[in-house]
């Protein structure tokens, strides 16, 4: 397998970025409208770059860019975040899914401090239902018809990784 990479968002990820957020298929598991132009990217980049309660980085395996991983809602108090990740199309079923994960939960608890990481999948995505699961989060609850998605509404999962827990499974 080849080793994952995590490197920060930077301007000349633009166009790789935008693929991202205008894809559909992509975007439905993000639970957003796949609707972004340059000029709202660019606007929301700079405010991004200036807002510590979020993290991003590009995922590379080798020198090739896979995908997109985020912290976000990073709370210093708390010591909580939100995990968000997305593989482009042409790198999903590869394998490379369970390595970013683990690559920006190592950073969130071992770099940010945090105690615990929480996410919301769509509970028909069962591959990452099963990623999340194999890396040690566990469904804490269930929101019933949270997300249209394709003309319907689905059941997401709340999930969540206490620190402890995490280390506890890597020794």
């Amino acid at each position: 397998m080849n080793k994952i990479i995590l490197t920060p968002v930077e301007k000349n990820d633009t166009d790789y970025l935008l693929e991202l957020f205008k894809n559909p298929d992509v975007m439905d598991y993000w639970f957003s409208e796949p609707y972004m132009n340059r000029e709202k990217y660019d606007s929301s980049f700079d405010a991004r770059q200036k807002d510590d309660s979020v993290r991003q980085f590009i995922a590379y395996a080798e020198d090739e860019r896979i995908g997109y991983t985020n912290l976000h809602f990073i709370n210093p108090r708390h010591r909580t975040a939100v995990l968000a990740i997305m593989l482009d199309p042409d790198n999903q079923g590869k394998g490379y899914a369970e390595d970013v994960v683990r690559r920006i939960i190592d950073y969130g608890f071992n770099q940010l401090n945090l105690n615990k990481i929480t996410l919301d999948v769509v509970d028909f995505n069962e591959k990452a239902v099963n990623i999340y699961e194999k890396v040690g989060f566990e469904i804490e609850g269930k929101k019933e018809q949270q997300y249209f998605i394709q003309g319907k509404y689905h059941t997401s999962l709340a999930m969540g990784l206490l620190r402890e827990y995490y280390e506890s499974l890597s020794k």
